[in-house]
């Protein structure tokens, strides 16, 4: 009678837990629209329509897996999420390679057509997190992780959040430190090497001549960013050291001036995501230089 009594609660049991298992996976299943519900929850600013910030492949009812943060969804970046099961991707910049995505004349593109491909096979989703990780309150987004990698929380100027007043160094002590903490293989710099630094003005990205004049005309002794166009910026620069002034600007690139926003992405999504995991995947430098020809681009499919 026991054995029997035995063999009908588990039978009963089993029973039970086999009808309720839908249910309960269905519960527990994580979708990408709860994912970017709670973003918009925590971004600490009012959350706005109309920009770059969307879902660029994929939907909003797909289960998640994981998640990536990643600087710019190149396919070494889709690669790396889908290896590591990885199915919701959080770019910064573009997956298709403009600043709003546009896909006008892509559509026959052979590497537009392999790429969605990709992405279809492998069940992914991208979304396009530009706009409102840099109007993140109390600190762009993009601006913490920077300074938080570059080890200069505690300088950022209280009314001035782009401004950091370091403590005193020449322009070619700051490029070593820059390229030692980002491993940037291509750093570039206009201004003279012994130049005296304690005050630096930030642009992580792009810069153009405005803001970047104003920023290199105020009271910083150097302006960072990431890119620029030679014939404005750069020139500007160069100039102003022609004319006498004592200022200093450093080129990182774009990438290697924002990626480390996103690492900080991976730790602020990790404060409301418990459910799957969160990582931060750094890009691939596509760049290198003679003294040192290196060529880490995957180009496995």
């Amino acid at each position: 009678m026991e054995d029997r009594f035995s063999r009908r609660s588990v039978l009963s049991g089993t029973a039970a837990l086999l009808a309720a298992g839908p249910a309960l996976a269905q519960k527990s299943t994580l979708t990408a629209g709860e994912v970017l519900s709670r973003m918009r929850g925590q971004i600490g600013t009012e959350w706005r329509e109309g920009g770059v910030d969307r879902i660029i492949a994929g939907s909003a009812d797909m289960p998640v897996r994981g998640i990536a943060t990643t600087m710019m969804a190149t396919f070494d970046a889709l690669k790396a999420a889908a290896a590591q099961n990885l199915n919701l991707i959080i770019t910064h910049e573009p997956t298709y390679w403009s600043h709003q995505d546009r896909l006008d004349q892509l559509q026959d593109d052979p590497l537009y057509q392999r790429k969605l491909r990709y992405i279809q096979d492998h069940q992914l989703i991208v979304y396009h997190f530009h706009d409102h990780w840099h109007a993140k309150q109390p600190v762009d987004g993009i601006n913490y992780g920077m300074a938080r990698k570059m080890g200069w929380t505690s300088y950022r100027d209280a009314a001035t959040p782009r401004l950091y007043r370091i403590p005193p160094a020449t322009l070619g002590d700051l490029m070593r430190a820059f390229q030692a903490k980002l491993k940037d293989r291509t750093l570039r710099a206009v201004g003279d090497p012994a130049l005296p630094v304690s005050k630096v003005m930030t642009s992580w990205g792009n810069c153009s001549s405005f803001p970047g004049i104003p920023f290199l005309d105020g009271e910083a002794d150097i302006l960072v960013i990431g890119e620029a166009q030679d014939w404005d910026l750069i020139s500007y620069a160069q100039d102003l050291v022609a004319a006498g002034r004592k200022k200093g600007l450093i080129v990182l690139g774009h990438v290697l001036s924002e990626q480390w926003g996103m690492d900080f992405c991976a730790d602020w999504l990790k404060g409301f995501v418990k459910e799957v995991p969160v990582r931060f995947l750094p890009l691939i430098e596509p760049y290198w230089n003679p003294a040192r020809p290196v060529f880490e681009i995957n180009t496995k499919i």
